[in-house]
């Protein structure tokens, strides 16, 4: 067995991210610091960390060690409050991941009920962060979070989707610009006359994501072509560049809601969309589900009704 100050040593080391800041943390001196980790990890008989330049990143075996020491220190702290509080039940705790590929202000309408929300006097710590699908993925699996919104396709054998949504894709167009330049939009207007007709360019997101690659597809496919005034890796700044009149784009209904009911937005397509842009929930297949995980999913399941 190893010895549980040592494991807190690792644990504050592995989540600050180096010894200078867990040696300030745990007020001891960072050659002590690192002599207690050695001794870590030989009690192991694993290497935890590797260097890389002046910075401690983990092995794999770190990482596994992390995640199970997370889970531990959590469990710790839950059992700490519960003694400050005995009358009431343990915290409700769940980490979601945020693609950086999802527009972060829709993302914050969908879960605000959820986070508001009390069941059963039990108090819920919400946790949420955002990273590339990537990074999310291996998060998942270290369960450092526990559920993950993405608009990509999940293919592994341990990670399993728990509710997802196909969001209509229309073209986008201030309503302003419109009134501007006289020009009027009607059911029968197709992308191909609306592209042809408009005087200002195309607002897009950036090469790296995923609705660029639909949206360059379905160009080749109606054989349209316009010139490029505005793009970016932020969906949010994309969909503010269209309201404010820098050109018009393609983007998923959900994503712009608020400014279609505000007037601000024009959209131009069938009701279905051009496309449907997938979202999902997934996590981890062995997770158990509590009401906070059944919430979320009814969440993104309910978003149907938003299309």
């Amino acid at each position: 067995m190893f010895n549980y100050n040592h494991l807190y040593y690792f644990y504050v080391t592995a989540k600050l991210g180096g010894v200078s800041n867990a040696a300030s943390y745990l007020h001891i001196s960072q050659p002590s610091l690192s002599s207690q980790l050695k001794v870590f990890e030989s009690s192991l008989g694993k290497k935890l960390f590797r260097k890389e330049g002046r910075k401690l990143q983990l092995t794999g075996e770190g990482e596994k060690a992390f995640a199970y020491a997370r889970k531990m220190f959590d469990i710790a702290a839950d059992f700490a409050e519960s003694l400050k509080t005995p009358t009431e039940k343990l915290n409700q705790r769940i980490r979601i991941g945020i693609s950086d590929q999802v527009e972060r202000p829709f993302i914050a309408d969908l879960l605000s009920p959820i986070i508001a929300t009390k069941r059963k006097a039990q108090e819920r710590i919400f946790s949420i962060s955002s990273g590339s699908d990537e990074e999310l993925g291996k998060a998942l699996r270290s369960q450092e979070i526990d559920l993950v919104l993405t608009n990509r396709t999940v293919y592994s054998e341990d990670v399993q989707e728990l509710a997802s949504v196909a969001m209509p894709v229309r073209l986008m167009v201030s309503t302003q610009n419109l009134k501007n330049f006289k020009m009027r939009i009607s059911k029968n207007t197709t992308a191909s006359d609306f592209i042809q007709a408009a005087p200002w360019g195309f607002v897009m997101p950036s090469t790296r994501l995923k609705l660029r690659h639909e949206t360059d597809v379905y160009m080749q496919e109606i054989k349209a072509r316009k010139r490029i005034v505005f793009e970016s890796d932020i969906m949010s700044v994309v969909g503010r560049a269209i309201v404010d009149g820098a050109g018009f784009g393609f983007l998923p209904v959900p994503y712009m809601l608020e400014e279609i009911k505000m007037g601000l937005i024009s959209q131009i397509g069938p009701r279905k969309g051009y496309w449907e842009h997938k979202l999902s929930l997934v996590a981890r297949k062995e997770s158990h589900y509590d009401e906070a995980i059944e919430d979320v999913r009814t969440a993104v399941k309910s978003m149907e009704r938003w299309t």
